[in-house]
């Protein structure tokens, strides 16, 4: 019997990009070409789909690789999913090097990072869908006894779309002596209220340390889309520091059209004035 042949550090660099796609929420090919237009490089579709595909002999130049994998990160925040460290640039230089010097070479690359674990058990399709997977991680490592924690998962749920999961939350924190719980329990404008906290959690975690950005924007994007204007232009901040042009454009759109002086001279592109920074390097704003 013929022995099977030994993957390639090309072959394993493929699958590495292939498993990337999957865990930020299997974005289409045109999805991550939209995304990677004011990138580095156009993820032109037929050319993704070659390398995806195994039809390139040759691994693509770095800067395809890095527009890719921006482009996979955001297409992640866009879903609230989490794929640290597997988003980290010095990682996959390191990969597309080995499979750039080695096409045909036994695979010696180190694997990419696994992706953190959200709870240890199973996850359950219906806790996913109602607090999505940076949800599920805080959900992970909360506290029922806390009832800023409870608070926390109930706005999560509720920004959703997800009531019925998050009234026992709100009723634990209630019990607890949460004003806010209590208050937002039969809010008139209950989604609003959850905006204006979430948008609040997310300048906690911002401030609090830059590894937490991830879960910040996470906060930002569930109350920007709630149409809570400050944290759409927070977004704006944190893409246009990463250099997502067009993904920052729209957020600043966003909160341009409710008004927002600064969107407005960011998209005008105006010099920023001077402002103080956050552990993150962002304009803060009060």
């Amino acid at each position: 019997m013929a022995k099977k042949p030994r993957t390639t550090a090309l072959d394993a660099f493929v699958g590495q990009l292939t498993e990337l796609v999957a865990l930020a929420g299997s974005p289409t090919l045109s999805e991550l070409r939209k995304i990677s237009r004011n990138s580095s490089r156009d993820l032109a579709e037929s050319t993704t789909h070659d390398i995806l595909t195994g039809k390139r002999k040759r691994a693509p130049d770095w800067p395809w690789v890095h527009s890719f994998v921006m482009a996979c990160r955001t297409a992640a925040e866009r879903t609230g999913l989490d794929i640290r460290p597997l988003d980290d640039v010095k990682t996959w230089h390191h990969l597309w090097r080995a499979a750039r010097e080695t096409p045909g070479g036994p695979a010696e690359s180190p694997p990419v990072p696994a992706a953190p674990a959200v709870p240890e058990r199973p996850v359950r399709e219906d806790l996913l869908r109602a607090f999505g997977r940076i949800g599920l991680r805080l959900l992970a490592q909360s506290d029922r006894q806390d009832p800023r924690d409870c608070l926390r998962l109930a706005v999560v749920a509720l920004l959703r779309g997800h009531p019925d999961d998050a009234r026992p939350w709100l009723r634990l924190a209630d019990e607890a002596g949460s004003a806010e719980a209590t208050a937002l329990l039969d809010h008139p404008r209950r989604r609003q209220m959850a905006a204006r906290l979430a948008y609040t959690y997310g300048r906690d975690f911002e401030q609090a340390s830059p590894g937490n950005l991830h879960i910040a924007m996470f906060y930002y994007r569930l109350a920007a889309e709630a149409g809570h204007t400050e944290a759409a232009y927070r977004l704006g901040l944190v893409h246009h520091s990463r250099d997502e042009r067009g993904v920052a454009a729209s957020w600043f759109h966003r909160a341009a059209d409710d008004g927002h002086p600064e969107a407005v001279t960011e998209l005008n592109g105006s010099a920023r004035q001077p402002a103080g920074r956050n552990a993150a390097g962002l304009k803060d704003r009060r």
